[in-house]
């Protein structure tokens, strides 16, 4: 009888522990994640490309966006305006303590006279923290903004979940304020840049796309293939609920990534009407599939 007893509650114990592994570690997610070759209907699902043409034309859509993001510049800078034709603008997504960051790349591939005949400028984009605005590190960036006049401040909460935001918030800036560049390096404030060797390869060597336009829907970086993250216990854990496919749509890295213009306000007008997803190269990955654009490697 002890015996059986013993036998029924190892059975049990067994049980509980296969039923953990498979919650823990999402294996039922995976299970039921469906194809992506089988439709992607992220939302808005619908062709926005007549919406984007509406948008980009000034016109009022007519479908109302889902995604506008309510925060507003509280900071400016007079170094771009819709009028001047440069050939780079380098946005720099930065954090609001990494001041030694943003002094290296003011000393290094930030310099606006570093490559003849070149018109290149850079802006910095910072949020806002928990203090704000009587925190210490708010004082000392107030100082560096009166200082360098090359930062952007928005009015979110700046954290790892929120860096959608921020990449998006520096696309309508850019959208709205200076949208004469040939082209748009977006990049961390850890990362070094040869923007020499960059601009000899997006002006020198064309990347063909699928529509055939070349460099004129160019979207390159480190391009990525990967799966949702489905564990429990991850940082990183998507369910099913906020993404059903059972894999990510091709993507560039979010450390360093160069758009055309074409592309960065094509990016921007599709933002308006696809649904915000908090890692911001997936969210990237996402807009560019739903616009037509192809990631370069």
């Amino acid at each position: 009888m002890m015996s059986f007893k013993r036998r029924k509650y190892k059975l049990l114990l067994c049980v509980c522990v296969v039923i953990s592994v498979y919650y823990l570690l999402g294996i039922n997610d995976y299970v039921n994640a469906r194809r992506i070759e089988d439709g992607f209907d992220y939302p808005l699902n619908m062709d926005i490309q007549p919406l984007l043409q509406e948008v980009m034309a000034g016109k009022k859509p007519s479908v109302p966006p889902i995604n506008y993001y309510p925060y507003r510049f509280l900071t400016n800078s007079g170094k771009c305006n819709t009028v001047e034709k440069l050939d780079l603008f380098i946005v720099v997504k930065s954090a609001m303590d990494h001041f030694g960051h943003r002094n290296a790349v003011r000393l290094t591939y930030g310099q606006e006279n570093l490559i003849p005949g070149r018109i290149v400028k850079s802006l910095f984009f910072v949020g806002i923290d928990e203090s704000y605005p009587k925190s210490e590190t708010q004082k000392k960036i107030d100082e560096e903004m009166v200082q360098f006049k090359d930062i952007i401040q928005i009015d979110f909460r700046d954290n790892y979940y929120n860096n959608t935001i921020k990449t998006m918030m520096s696309f309508r800036w850019v959208y709205e304020h200076c949208n004469t560049a040939d082209y748009y390096l977006f990049t961390d404030d850890d990362m070094y840049i040869s923007v020499n060797n960059l601009l000899d390869y997006v002006h020198d060597k064309p990347v063909p796309t699928s529509t055939g336009h070349g460099n004129e829907q160019l979207y390159a970086g480190y391009v990525f293939e990967s799966t949702p993250q489905r564990f429990i216990t991850s940082k990183w854990r998507v369910s099913l609920e906020e993404y059903p496919w059972s894999k990510w749509p091709s993507y560039v890295t979010a450390g360093a990534y160069v758009v055309s213009n074409k592309s960065m306000k094509t990016m921007y007008a599709g933002s308006l009407f696809v649904k915000h997803f908090p890692f911001d190269d997936v969210y990237l990955g996402i807009l560019a599939k739903k616009v037509g654009l192809v990631p370069q490697h």
